[in-house]
């Protein structure tokens, strides 16, 4: 007779034997194989400034440096719809593949970073928090005419980093965590007219229950600060990225894809 999972869980603990984990993750969306390779590396930047104001800015001639130095090395900078194709179908991307990528919808993003995008007709996506859209805290954001006129250039889109940017979604309810991502997901098809099937969890904060909720928000792609090949992500509601508010990441994320190196 064979024994199902309930009897043999049992028969494990009868003997003080304890049962395996379960895989909290395990029902959520998985990479497809053929993604794996090649390796492709998703930097995300903040705001970019002439002066740094906080740590994680990036200066305006470092950003045009790094720029210079991806078109250099033949990298391939791809849109996050050929990432979503090649991470959830396998459809192959070409070689030393990039996806440049921004969160928290600062100003300089606008006036500095996306003059040097057009230069290169590098393609990028920002990911917005919508109750800030052209509102001020401690840093000035860019407004929904910013916002569209870089949309309307065919280089930039624009996906959700919630409607509230809040510090910590894991504690919030089920309810609250829904909120946040179907606020932002239909504020921004609203004013962009655009499909949003992206989400950055803020503050890199996350549980397999927000995963979910995400997923069940609509959102194909959850993206976090994890750094590695977006390809060997555990799921597509957690897919690696290269933050470049850590000194040696950009250096990293080059050399690994260049090197074809997980």
């Amino acid at each position: 007779m064979r024994m199902g999972p309930p009897f043999l869980f049992a028969a494990l603990v009868a003997y003080g034997i304890p049962p395996p984990p379960v895989h909290a993750r395990d029902d959520l969306p998985r990479v497809a194989p053929q993604a794996t390779a090649p390796v492709v590396a998703v930097l995300v930047w903040h705001d970019v400034l002439p002066r740094k104001d906080v740590y994680f800015d990036t200066t305006t001639a470092e950003f045009a440096a790094q720029l210079d130095a991806i078109a250099r090395g033949g990298f391939t900078v791809v849109t996050l719809d050929a990432l979503r194709a090649h991470l959830a179908r396998g459809t192959p991307l070409p070689r030393k593949p990039l996806v440049l990528t921004f969160d928290d919808n600062g100003q300089g993003i606008y006036r500095n970073a996306y003059p040097l995008l057009q230069r290169h007709r590098f393609p990028a996506t920002l990911f917005v928090h919508t109750n800030f859209v052209g509102k001020t805290t401690s840093k000035a954001h860019n407004s929904w005419p910013e916002l569209r006129t870089m949309q309307s250039s065919g280089l930039v889109e624009v996906q959700s980093l919630t409607a509230n940017h809040p510090p910590d979604l894991t504690k919030l309810s089920d309810a609250d965590v829904t909120h946040e991502f179907a606020l932002s997901k239909r504020s921004l098809e609203v004013r962009l007219r655009r499909p949003v099937y992206a989400v950055v969890y803020p503050y890199d904060v996350y549980d397999a229950r927000v995963e979910r909720l995400a997923a069940k928000a609509g959102y194909a792609l959850g993206f976090t600060e994890d750094h590695g090949n977006a390809g060997a992500s555990p799921s597509l509601l957690e897919i690696h990225r290269y933050s470049i508010t850590v000194p040696e990441r950009f250096a990293q994320a080059l050399a690994d894809v260049a090197a074809d190196r997980p």
